[in-house]
Formats: C-alpha cells, sequence, structure tokens
C-alpha cells in the first residue's frame, strides 16, 4: 500500500518521463522492467498533462511513422506481390495452395482500393489478368477462385467491365451445381455483374441501372419458363403469363426423358430464385427501374398452386414432392423485394395480404 500512495505523487510523473525517454532514446534493453513497473505502479489519470502528453504524442508519431513506412512499402510493392499471387494461381497448385494466394488477393485487393495511385495501376494492368487465370482454374478450386473473383469486383467494379460476358457464362454453368454452396456462391456473383463498366465508361450509372433491370427481367423470364414445365397440367387458364422484355438465361440442355427431369428443373428454380434475391441485395448505386409488378406477378403464379392443385397420377407425386421448396424459394424473392423496395410496397399492401393468407391455408395441416 506504502509503494502504490508512493508511486501516485510526484514519482508517477517521473515514471512516466522515464519511460518517454527510454523510448526516444531506443534503448530496449531497459523496457521490460520499466513497463513492468509501469503497469504495477503507473495511474494515469493522477499524473500531469505534460507527462502522459508526451508519452501519448511519442506513441502517435511513432504509430504514424510505421503506417506510413508500411503504406510505402505496400505502394512500391503491391503489383509485384500481385503478380506472384497469380503465377501461383496459374500454377494449377493444390487447392490448400489457391485457397491460401486468393486469401491473399483479396486483403491485396481491399487495401490496395483504397490507395488512389495504387488503384489505378492495379485497375489498369492487373485486374483482367488475375480474372483470367482465376477463370482458368481447374474445378476443384471453383470455389476459391469465386472467392477471388467477387473481391475483383468488389473492389474494382470498372476494371472488370470488358470480362462481364466470360464471367456471367462461368457464373451461369455453376448455377447448376449439386453443390449447395458452389451454387449459392455463383448466383452472389452473379448478382454483382450488372456493377460491372468499362474502363473508358462515362455516364456509366445510365448504363448500370439499365443493365440491373435488365437483369432481373432475364432471371423472372427464365423462373416463369421453369415454372412452367414444373406446374404443368397443375395450373388455371387465368394464370398470369410472363410477358416483359426479358430473355431467358442460356442454361445448358436438359433430357426431357431424364427420370429425374422435375428434381433438375427445382434445382435450377432455386438457382434463378437465389441469384434474383442476391441481384436485388446489390446496391445498384444509381437510380432503377425496379420491376416490382412482374416480381409480384411470379410470386402469385407460384403460391397459386398447391397440394390441391397437383394430380398425383403420373409424375404427380414428385411435383408434390418440390413443391415446398418452390414455394419457399419464391418467398424468399419476395422477402428481397420488401427489404428493397421497403414503403414503395405500401401499394401492394392487399396483394400482400392476399398472398400470405392463401399461402398460409394452403400448408395448414389441418385443411
Amino acid at each position: 500500500m506504502a509503494t502504490s500512495a508512493w508511486m501516485r505523487g510526484p514519482s508517477a510523473m517521473r515514471l512516466t518521463e522515464g519511460l518517454v525517454s527510454v523510448l526516444k532514446e531506443q534503448r530496449p534493453e531497459y523496457l521490460p522492467t520499466l513497463l513492468a513497473n509501469y503497469r504495477e505502479h503507473g495511474v494515469f489519470q493522477t499524473q500531469g498533462a505534460s507527462a502522459v502528453g508526451g508519452l501519448v504524442g511519442f506513441s502517435n508519431a511513432k504509430l504514424g511513422s510505421s503506417k506510413t513506412s508500411s503504406s510505402d512499402l505496400f505502394q512500391q510493392h503491391c503489383v509485384s506481390w500481385l503478380r506472384s499471387l497469380q503465377q501461383v494461381i496459374q500454377s494449377q497448385a493444390p487447392v490448400q495452395t489457391i485457397q491460401l494466394a486468393v486469401n491473399i488477393l483479396k486483403d491485396l485487393l481491399q487495401y490496395s482500393s483504397q490507395l488512389p495511385e495504387v488503384a489505378r495501376e492495379v485497375g489498369l494492368n492487373s485486374i483482367l489478368g488475375i480474372l483470367t487465370s482465376l477463370l482458368g482454374l481447374k474445378t476443384e478450386c471453383e470455389l476459391a477462385a469465386m472467392e477471388g473473383m467477387t473481391a475483383c469486383m468488389t473492389y474494382y467494379t470498372r476494371a472488370c467491365g470488358s470480362l462481364r460476358d466470360k464471367l456471367g457464362a462461368y457464373f451461369l454453368s455453376k448455377m447448376d451445381s449439386t453443390n449447395k454452396k458452389t451454387q449459392e456462391v455463383a448466383c452472389q456473383c452473379y448478382g454483382r455483374l450488372p456493377s460491372l463498366g468499362g474502363l473508358l465508361d462515362r455516364g456509366v450509372s445510365a448504363g448500370r441501372a439499365e443493365g440491373w433491370t435488365n437483369q432481373i427481367h432475364c432471371l423472372l423470364a427464365s423462373a416463369n419458363g421453369l415454372l412452367a414445365q414444373i406446374y404443368h397440367g397443375s395450373e388455371t387458364d387465368g394464370t398470369v403469363q410472363y410477358e416483359g422484355p426479358g430473355v431467358e438465361l442460356a442454361f445448358p440442355h436438359l433430357d426431357q426423358s431424364d427420370p429425374v427431369l422435375l428434381l433438375q428443373l427445382q434445382h435450377r428454380f432455386t438457382a434463378v430464385c437465389l441469384a434474383v434475391k442476391h441481384t436485388l441485395r446489390v446496391d445498384p448505386s444509381s437510380a432503377v427501374r425496379l420491376p416490382v409488378r412482374p416480381i409480384l406477378n411470379l410470386v402469385c403464379r407460384v403460391l397459386a398452386v398447391n397440394s390441391k392443385s397437383i394430380n398425383l397420377t403420373g409424375d404427380g407425386s414428385v411435383r408434390l414432392l418440390v413443391l415446398p421448396i418452390i414455394h419457399t424459394n419464391t418467398l424468399e424473392v419476395l422477402s428481397a423485394l420488401i427489404t428493397a423496395v421497403r414503403c414503395g410496397m405500401v401499394q401492394y399492401a392487399a396483394v400482400l395480404q392476399r398472398l400470405f393468407s392463401q399461402t398460409l391455408s394452403a400448408w395448414d395441416a389441418s385443411t
């Protein structure tokens, strides 16, 4: 107690001054003892402002110097580090090595994008090469590849613009994957495509807004096309058909005689719903024309068919089997729409109320 009381007086200030002087003299051999004493007896709130200010000021100066030197080092070597990572990716190394390279790549891209001069050089000279290398990775590295592509699209959206079509084709090919994680990541990546723009674009906002709306319409056209096959023979004559400008996505052809065709169609419908959901979640960074009514029409069409609508003869039992997941995926699209539009959905309150009531009664175990 006596020692502690003694150290709360002028000696505590001298202890702080001593610590500052040792730090300034760069005499590390004395630091362990000084720091141990300081931890035990140093009390900031009772010390003079000048002593504590000296310690804080010196620490800030050192931290600032360290930050500056680290930043300079990063700017000097960033492009060469990215080049080395690209060589690792091109080497077709084992999956673990590729994953490690992609993890480092993500950090480098994030930090470099915050430094204007480095970002300009990386955008012009590195991104397209990195993306091309990621696109060439073997199938077992597809998740790591899409992680790297996501980082490129997130931090260097404009630089990725010229490869938008190739990226879209790659993601589309992975959206049919039976691996749920691969399908999910592919759909997340697909949702980012409208945000990509060319390096020389001016007025990119209008192009992005149009691309964003067009992608939603193409996904809606695909969803409705799949639904026509899944719900074949179960819909009424008054079913609202999609009549928008969208063109169905170029998915690989499915064998119509395959006994598991309905399961394949359901799996593809899941992918399209995921892509709609993720596209709605991506901030288009400009005003967009959101096709609310066509999305609601899709939701209404899906939920209009229930277990009582399906004829159980033939493959009807399989249609009934996939019905819950069709409804669930569509409700997730509706949830994403409500989140994106917010108060703009008030005008559709009557439609939503009818949908919820209809869906709850359709799946009520007592009916």
